[in-house]
């Protein structure tokens, strides 16, 4: 665009009842390319407002700047709008330079920013026009990502993100689940193909096993104590040792033994992560 073009603007004003022709104003203007051009729009005539939309041109494909956008409101307040807080329906975004492959370029205002306008100024650029009829754009919009399609990707990533520290987190807690009841030994008992004997002595369990023997032993030893203490007691009686009776109480206290020290290594292990 080197010779200069007679180019019309238009505001649209949200009422209450959308963006209607009836509630909009317009501005022409002549510039050239990358011209700064700036446009004062009246938005008292208004009696309502909810919504703001900037419309550069109505003529052509365009490329264009914006530079800034001010809203002033009835009470006096001026405040230049956050192009966070500003969307566009262009088709390749260089922010804050947008490329239009069509002929209706917008740009909308938040609308909670748009309520009791008095006025609006707008500063922008018209770059290039046209660039809807060369190849080169349209090759560019087929590997462009609009800010809409970059906010959805993101939201969905963020969303993987948080699944997989769920995911991470309730795996650390099953971990720590399998390897207290790994831990007790009961489980090894009842699932260990190479049989119990590995259970008992292996390295985990040999103190365990050894506290077991002692108690049963101690249990068996107080039994047999009393027995041959005890009054009157017959002179026929033989006080034999019960394989049975000690095995019994090993089996208990080495089970108990174990239960305990599992609950104990699960807190230690709690507190540790």
């Amino acid at each position: 665009m080197e010779d200069s073009k007679r180019l019309t603007a238009e505001v649209f004003i949200d009422t209450g009842k959308d963006f209607r022709p009836e509630d909009s104003l317009q501005a022409e203007y002549t510039c050239t390319s990358g011209e700064t051009i700036t446009l004062e729009f009246d938005l008292s005539i208004f009696e309502h407002t909810c919504g703001f939309r900037f419309d550069p041109l109505l003529e052509d494909s365009s490329m264009v700047k914006l530079l800034e956008l001010t809203l002033t409101y009835e009470d006096g307040e001026s405040k230049t709008i956050e192009r966070s807080r500003i969307k566009t329906n262009s088709d390749v975004d260089f922010e804050p330079i947008f490329v239009y492959l069509h002929k209706d370029p917008k740009f909308f205002v938040d609308e909670a920013l748009c309520l009791k306008l008095a006025k609006a100024k707008v500063c922008f650029q018209v770059l290039e026009l046209g660039p809807g009829e060369k190849d080169y754009w349209q090759e560019i919009k087929k590997h462009s990502v609009s800010e809409k399609e970059k906010e959805q990707l993101l939201n969905k990533l963020e969303l993987a993100m948080n699944q997989n520290r769920t995911l991470e987190q309730e795996n650390r807690r099953l971990k720590i689940e399998e390897e207290d009841i790994y831990a007790t030994g009961i489980w090894k008992l009842q699932h260990d193909a190479r049989g119990p004997m590995k259970v008992i002595f292996g390295k985990g369990n040999i103190l365990t096993f050894l506290a077991a023997v002692y108690l049963a032993l101690c249990s068996e030893l107080f039994i047999f104590n009393n027995a041959y203490y005890s009054t009157p007691r017959p002179n026929d009686q033989v006080l034999v040792f019960s394989f049975l009776r000690f095995g019994m109480v090993w089996l208990g206290a080495f089970v108990l033994i174990a239960v305990i020290n599992g609950m104990i290594q699960k807190g230690y292990r709690r507190e540790l992560t």
